[in-house]
């Protein structure tokens, strides 16, 4: 490895990322596995790369995050990465709070029918038993 030069590496990575053969996992994976690796593997243009392949273009990236003063491209592939991850979150949690909202309703229609065939049970008794004394009567 010490006989590869640092931009063939640079170009290794960026070509695995921009062929989605490497995501961010994966660039931190390599990045813990010597330290000439996760010094180029921190460069701001991979991870420019992985925010464009990921999420959108970098120019489209929400303009006081896309500062180079204010944060690292790693770094703000960590918010939007985070951000993402919230959103689903909370989209799994509308469609989970959607479905126990449609087995409460369904267990109240379950209740009202309950409740009207106890009923009917109750007027075919009546309605028996009202039978039974006119045959009697008869």
């Amino acid at each position: 490895m010490g006989g590869v030069p640092d931009e063939l590496w640079r170009q290794i990575l960026e070509m695995g990322i921009q062929n989605s053969k490497l995501n961010y996992k994966d660039l931190c994976c390599i990045s813990i596995s010597c330290r000439r690796l996760h010094r180029l593997s921190s460069e701001d243009s991979l991870w420019l790369l992985l925010l464009s392949s990921d999420f959108s273009s970098p120019n489209q990236l929400n303009p006081n995050l896309n500062n180079a003063t204010s944060a690292s491209a790693k770094s703000t592939y960590k918010i939007k990465f985070d951000r993402e991850k919230a959103r689903k979150v909370a989209a799994h949690r509308r469609a989970v709070l959607r479905k126990e909202s449609e087995v409460l309703e369904f267990e109240r229609k379950i209740r009202e029918i309950e409740s009207a065939l106890r009923q009917e049970t109750e007027k075919m008794r009546d309605t028996a038993a009202e039978l039974s004394n006119l045959h009697k009567a008869r």
